[in-house]
């Protein structure tokens, strides 16, 4: 009975604590050009104007459902970006997703070719935009 009880306090502990991201940020809004449906996935592409040190950024995230949560699930993406000087950027991506009325929120963990980022955001299905928050991971 004490195992249980140990094993309670830890699983409250943990789960009682907030995932935060902090520090140095920049904020991006993307317009969605376009949306592929496929029996099992989904393609969303996206652009945006501007978009910091990587100017015009152009992005895919392919969405997969989670079969046991219809409001969830995997994604795998690319993104490239110019800058205004003519420096190209380029990244792999890859997160998670959760459906909530017409707004479709994303955290990802992106591999680019400046260092890694971590990115949450929220895809407006019906207006056709996306905000976004993108942090530095050191």
């Amino acid at each position: 009975m004490k195992n249980y009880f140990y094993a309670f306090v830890l699983v409250f502990a943990v789960s009682s604590s907030a995932f935060e991201v902090t520090g140095e940020s920049f904020k991006a809004k993307f317009k969605v050009d376009s949306i592929t449906v496929g029996k099992l996935e989904s393609t969303i592409n996206l652009s945006s104007a501007d978009t910091g040190q990587y100017g015009k950024v152009y992005v895919s995230y392919t969405l997969r459902s989670n079969p046991n949560i219809t409001t969830s699930g995997t994604w795998t993406g690319h993104g490239r970006g110019i800058s205004p000087e003519g420096v190209l950027a380029r990244g792999d991506l890859m997160g998670v997703w959760t459906l909530d009325g017409t707004k479709l929120h994303v955290k990802s963990v992106d591999s680019v070719s400046d260092g890694i980022n971590f990115l949450q955001g929220t895809i407006d299905l019906v207006a056709g935009e996306m905000e976004a928050e993108v942090f530095k991971v050191e």
